[in-house]
């Protein structure tokens, strides 16, 4: 995945009015000796919220803006822009055709997803179904290139709730897709048939792969998906920011996911 073409797809779609940033830039929240990473949303949040309403029985990449396009990504995949994001570019990686998003993921998917892997600094995450914080029902996973500040906390395994965690030796499609297999059937995240999963997020960086299950995707009307667990957070009020500090960005992660 070309990251220099994604900056030129993305500083062009923002000039043309196509993309829409939701967020400030990041504030500090300190807990335990981790500084955790706090935005305020925008007004394009309004926008997104609009637009998802709008397209709610449609799907968003069938066809996909084509102002979101930035390159192909294997047979079976496209890479595009999220028109909304809180870190640009942020690349969504789409199957070309329909599969659930709680489907379990596939060698090809996992194919896909690697080549986004260019730089030290990627962070991967997916969301599968609406309790872990998917947002659209279509296959898609995503890349970010962003500071982890619960890096030290997720690679020496002290998250303290239900995770599965691998550290990477070679990313490889075959390693990685192994690994998650593993991982999902360690946690027990199929449904009775096979052809599905249970809520669970996925973060993916070249050091480490974390799988954790998902029972709720917000606390008091706080939204998490696969990012939050990397240590940032999105908020609508900046009083949501204090009272997050408040009950605590671990216990909040902790009974989001138990």
């Amino acid at each position: 995945m070309n990251w220099k073409l994604a900056d030129q797809v993305a500083a062009k779609a923002l000039a043309e009015g196509s993309l829409m940033p939701i967020a400030t830039e990041a504030e500090q929240i300190e807990e335990q000796g981790v500084r955790y990473l706090g935005h305020l949303v925008t007004e394009n949040a309004g926008k997104k919220l609009l637009n998802l309403t709008a397209k709610h029985t449609s799907n968003p990449f069938l066809p996909y803006e084509k102002s979101m396009y930035v390159c192909e990504a294997g047979e079976h995949h496209v890479c595009l822009l999220n028109k909304f994001p809180v870190i640009s570019p942020h690349l969504l990686i789409c199957s070309k055709d329909f599969v659930p998003q709680e489907s379990p993921l596939s060698w090809e998917d996992w194919h896909a997803w690697l080549g986004g892997f260019t730089h030290s600094d990627v962070l991967g995450f997916y969301n599968s179904g609406p309790l872990a914080g998917a947002s659209q029902s279509h296959r898609h996973m995503q890349l970010v290139r962003s500071d982890i500040p619960l890096e030290k906390v997720i690679a020496g395994g002290k998250l303290p709730f239900v995770h599965w965690l691998y550290l990477v030796e070679a990313m490889t499609t075959d390693e990685l897709y192994d690994a998650y297999l593993k991982g999902v059937k360690a946690l027990s995240l199929y449904n009775e048939t096979g052809n599905a999963c249970k809520p669970h997020n996925i973060l993916l960086t070249e050091r480490w792969l974390l799988i954790l299950p998902r029972t709720v995707n917000n606390v008091q009307g706080l939204f998490a998906n696969g990012i939050n667990y990397s240590g940032r957070f999105l908020v609508k009020q900046p009083e949501q920011l204090v009272w997050l500090q408040e009950y605590g960005l671990m216990r909040f992660l902790r009974e989001c996911s138990e």
